[in-house]
């Protein structure tokens, strides 16, 4: 095969369109993350290459304990607003994910116009300040009669990755992976294509992100997995991409423990993670998810002891996917709590600003 000249840690190929038989060849680690390129069939079959250097993981030998685990009570964020209709309904509307200029939301929702389960859906707005639109299922072609979960999008906004439990997987929950050719176009996209085997196994994968570090030429896939080997329940896992594809995924054992550890975001840099977790709070309450931090100083450090985001975040309800967005400074999440837009323990969306000038 040719190599490739994107200088991509890992380039994939997959059909766009059936009708005209064209290609889309999506190239990991580029200088803007995550890119794709629109290929005649013949050029598609003699570029699906990968050139990279393999980079080397050092991880601390220590595992945590109950009580490094338990963190801290954080202020660094204001109280949280539901951000309101037409996103929030009386429905389970939840796992929000802002595109980089913010002027799209993709959520999860159960409302009325499903195909069944959780469907994706998409809502915009002319910029920060305007209100969002009416929001729009992504329709039959992304989402099933099953559970489909939004979960990230690349900065260029034009690949997506989302978590479901459709038929053609490997088992359970699955994480798979969406295109388009033009970032704004809500109903471009490809058909979605499971990220295989080495990410997926016969147990529930969910909550994907991938982050890309300029520097240093890496780029890594995180994602959370109940499969055997792990603490307890999910834990969090990282793929490194290679030139043979995703590495092996290794379990951070820094973040994870005999809790649950799943549906996370993190930092565009790799150097924040906020994650939700059931591991014992201040209270030592364990019945509920809370959302958690850890921060580390470089992409090869050890990621610190996790610390709570506190009760100002935290609520005595379920408090889950977080999203970091407008610079680091906003965090969109979901939470049960009540004075939601519907009966109590539906899920709203909310957001709080960071309220210190640490990061």
């Amino acid at each position: 095969m040719a190599k490739c000249d994107k200088k991509c840690l890992i380039c994939w190929a997959g059909e766009i369109s059936e009708k005209n038989r064209r290609r889309v060849s999506i190239h990991f680690g580029s200088k803007s993350g995550i890119f794709l390129e629109i290929l005649s069939e013949e050029k598609a079959m003699r570029t699906i290459i990968a050139l990279a250097a393999i980079v080397f993981w050092i991880f601390s030998a220590t595992l945590i304990t109950d009580a490094q685990s338990r963190g801290g009570n954080r202020s660094e964020w204001s109280e949280p607003v539901n951000i309101g209709p037409p996103i929030n309904t009386e429905w389970d509307d939840n796992v929000p994910v802002l595109s980089k200029d913010e002027k799209t939301l993709f959520f999860t929702s159960n409302r009325p116009g499903t195909f069944g389960g959780e469907d994706i859906w998409v809502s915009q707005r002319r910029n920060k300040k305007a209100p969002w639109s009416e929001p729009v299922n992504l329709g039959p072609g992304i989402n099933t009669p099953y559970t489909d979960r939004m979960r990230s999008i690349s900065a260029d906004g034009r690949i997506i990755l989302f978590q479901s439990n459709r038929d053609g997987g490997q088992g359970g929950t699955d994480i798979w992976a969406m295109v388009r050719k033009r970032p704004n176009d809500d109903f471009g996209w490809s058909k979605p294509v499971n990220l295989g085997t080495v990410i997926n196994s016969e147990y529930n994968e969910v909550a994907a992100k991938y982050q890309f570090d300029d520097r240093h030429r890496n780029g890594n896939l995180f994602f959370s997995s109940a499969r055997p080997g792990g603490f307890g329940g999910p834990d969090i896992y990282e793929s490194e991409i290679t030139e043979r594809g995703f590495g092996s995924p290794l379990n951070i054992f820094e973040l994870n423990t005999e809790s649950i550890e799943t549906c996370f975001w993190v930092r565009d840099d790799g150097l924040e993670i906020i994650f939700s977790s059931n591991r014992p709070n201040l209270t030592g309450d364990m019945s509920k998810l809370d959302l958690w931090t850890s921060t580390r100083s470089s992409v090869f450090a050890s990621w610190s002891l996790a610390e709570s985001l506190g009760s100002t975040v935290n609520s005595d309800y379920v408090d889950a996917n977080p999203m970091l967005a407008s610079a680091d400074r906003m965090l969109y999440f979901a939470s049960a709590r009540p004075n939601s837009s519907g009966p109590t323990s539906n899920m709203d969306i909310y957001f709080s600003t960071r309220t210190s000038s640490r990061k």
